[in-house]
């Protein structure tokens, strides 16, 4: 979701506070007039601190200097220590895990004060569709990755499942990740357990993953290799991302099923786990011809 969506669903959620309505018809009345015009951005003076310092950091994405979008955040957290979205944005700015994870942590414990006790009882399980939450929801994927980075694979794992259970919609894909995680650490109930619940069967990741841990489980069985199958139908092009000697130095930012561009990203986030599963990468060849 970019940052331009993002501001304007705050614009919008500002605009609704504001509005006194009686009944459903009253809201859809008023909705349908922003069909064709767009949602009006209110004034600083009328904004509190913390949606000042929202949009100082929504200002900062879109700034072209570095220097000036650092700033801008620092002036956000003068006004709201606890804007989460500042920290979010901090921690992008680090290549260093350790540096990234101090800023991902404190917006994690932000969200979890912010958005703990009667509010988690009331909108556990729909986190991700609370435009409020969202950036907590990032903080914590970053720290789930940022703590694999550092090599604590069991901490990443119990993040990534909190986010499941906070939204088990799982919008932002998180089970992709959780999935190689737990083939990592060899917890074979919880990969069922999810593979299970998110039985996806057009997007290269899960499939992928599901033959890469049939065969990390048994071997080069007719099950795997028709999983292997499967997963070559979703997506042509993973072998050779896996295989290739050229190592990818930057994430797609999207991705198209069954293209390239999704194989380059399966492929940035896997290729260790099938690096380190001994006899996968030969299994791949055997079955694709790829050398």
């Amino acid at each position: 979701m970019d940052r331009k969506h993002d501001k304007l669903m705050s614009d919008l959620g500002r605009l609704l506070d504001t509005q006194d309505f009686k009944s459903v018809e009253e809201i859809n009345q008023f909705m349908s007039k922003f069909m064709n015009e767009p949602i009006p951005s209110f004034p600083p003076e009328v904004l509190t601190d913390a949606e000042k310092a929202q949009d100082l950091v929504f200002s900062a994405h879109e700034e072209n200097n570095p220097m000036k979008a650092v700033q801008l955040v620092m002036e956000a957290l003068e006004l709201d220590p606890d804007c989460i979205e500042a920290y979010e944005f901090l921690g992008g700015q680090s290549d260093f895990p350790p540096f990234a994870t101090a800023f991902y942590e404190k917006g994690v414990s932000i969200g979890r004060v912010k958005f703990g006790g009667n509010f988690m009882k009331e909108n556990k399980g729909r986190f991700w569709l609370m435009h409020e939450t969202r950036p907590f929801m990032r903080c914590l994927f970053q720290y789930s990755e940022c703590q694999y980075l550092m090599g604590k694979l069991n901490e990443c794992i119990a993040i990534q499942e909190e986010m499941i259970k906070l939204n088990p919609n799982d919008n932002q894909g998180v089970r992709d990740f959780l999935m190689l995680r737990l083939i990592e650490a060899n917890q074979r109930e919880k990969f069922l357990k999810y593979d299970k619940k998110y039985n996806d069967t057009f997007l290269a990741s899960p499939q992928y993953n599901r033959a890469l841990f049939w065969f990390m489980t048994e071997g080069e069985t007719d099950f795997a290799n028709n999983l292997l199958k499967d997963a070559l139908k979703a997506n042509k092009f993973v072998p050779a991302k896996l295989l290739s000697k050229r190592r990818l130095s930057a994430v797609p930012d999207t991705y198209s099923p069954g293209q390239k561009s999704e194989a380059e990203y399966y492929a940035f986030f896997a290729r260790s786990v099938w690096e380190d599963i001994e006899g996968a990468l030969d299994w791949l060849k055997k079955h694709t011809g790829k050398k």
